[in-house]
């Protein structure tokens, strides 16, 4: 019963082709996880915030 309910397993193209596209959009999305700390500080640098109390 439940494995009627799934369909046909993709060609082995096909599913490479989503695995290429899954990698590139998780590669892009870690790549600016990684930047956003550099340009945060490189703003902050910039902008001399300085708390003062």
């Amino acid at each position: 019963m439940i494995l009627g309910s799934l369909g046909r397993r993709p060609d082995k193209e096909a599913a490479y082709r989503q695995l290429k596209s899954h990698l590139a959009t998780m590669g892009v999305a870690i790549a600016i996880i990684r930047v956003i700390p550099y340009v945060l500080h490189y703003v902050n640098k910039e902008n001399e915030l300085k708390l003062e109390f």
